[in-house]
């Protein structure tokens, strides 16, 4: 069984933004009794979060997992799916093309399928990862992740917000429920981690209490001058074994990890302070301001001044 290390869920969340992960797609999916939506396959991973009714997720080889308040699912890429509320009649199906497949983007849409009473409601999305990593980070889920929370050990809090927020939109309103329904997978994955049912590498990664201290400190001494040779001397391997470990856990080399944690707080720093370019540089321990604003425009497709200026942009809109 894995288990995470002391600083394990500190890790994870600081691994879960270098991932540059993020939610797309949303809608809240009202079923009501008696009825069913089916939906097309995602190209990614999508999750479903279950406020309120009871119902089933049923997938395209017909395996289903039940829907009830606090449940949550993780379906792989590509498997086409439907929700049933409780008491579905097969005669009584919508199709959709997509979650989230309508125009709205600043608001949380809501699909509502069929009349009467309360069937079965829940938060729909499709995980969206950054290009930072080579390859997709959820490719190795090859069947449902399923987390069942109970209400005080769940997010009936924060998705109570959700719900007012989906009945109620108001501008911001898409970005808010896409962080709390991203805040679910986080501590999905978090117990997922503890019972040893995770099916990705870098789970098992997180829960190296070697590896954790080795990415702890490139989360927290970033600006620091790391080497492999440094980072193994905290992990406590030898840097031929930790180089190896690590990149088998997490597809990439501890310095092209390393590269991501500096550049996804180069970005921060852009965004939110005054700082020059070459001090932003220095500051997340990239002391070449050539070799920095050629990494960053080819992780952002766009040089950090364009970024700082495209950042501010986007905040006076928000405001």
């Amino acid at each position: 069984m894995l288990t995470l290390p002391q600083s394990g869920a500190h890790v994870l969340d600081h691994l879960l933004a270098a991932l540059d992960l993020g939610v797309a797609n949303f809608s809240v999916c009202d079923v009501r009794k008696g009825w069913g939506v089916s939906f097309e396959a995602c190209s990614t991973v999508s999750l479903h979060y279950c406020l309120s009714g009871n119902g089933k997720l049923v997938l395209d080889d017909a395996d289903h997992m039940m829907l009830d308040a606090h449940s949550f699912v993780l379906l792989p890429p590509r498997v086409s799916y439907r929700i049933d509320a409780a008491g579905r009649n097969a005669a009584r199906t919508v199709s959709r093309t997509r979650v989230g497949s309508g125009p709205a983007r600043e608001t949380a849409p809501t699909v509502q399928v069929g009349e009467g009473a309360q069937g079965v409601v829940t938060a729909c999305g499709e995980l969206n990862v950054g290009g930072s990593f080579a390859v997709d980070p959820f490719k190795a889920l090859s069947r449902p992740l399923v987390t069942r929370f109970d209400a005080s050990a769940g997010l009936r809090d924060q998705f109570v917000m959700l719900l007012a927020e989906s009945a109620r939109p108001g501008p911001g309103s898409r970005v808010l429920v896409e962080a709390l329904l991203k805040q679910c997978l986080v501590m999905a994955l978090r117990r997922h981690i503890d019972d040893g049912g995770v099916q990705f590498p870098w789970a098992a990664g997180v829960a190296d209490a070697r590896l954790a201290a080795a990415l702890e400190t490139m989360f927290e001494r970033y600006a620091s001058p790391l080497s492999v040779e440094r980072l193994a001397q905290t992990a406590n391997m030898s840097r031929s074994a930790f180089a190896a470990q690590f990149a088998k856990a997490f597809d990439q080399s501890p310095m092209a990890m390393l590269k991501i944690v500096r550049l996804r707080k180069a970005a921060e720093l852009l965004a939110t302070t005054t700082l020059a370019v070459p001090e932003v540089a220095r500051a997340v321990g990239l002391s070449s301001r050539s070799n920095f604003s050629v990494a960053f425009q080819h992780m952002y497709n766009v040089d950090p001044t364009r970024f700082r200026l495209l950042s501010r942009s986007a905040n006076r809109f928000v405001k």
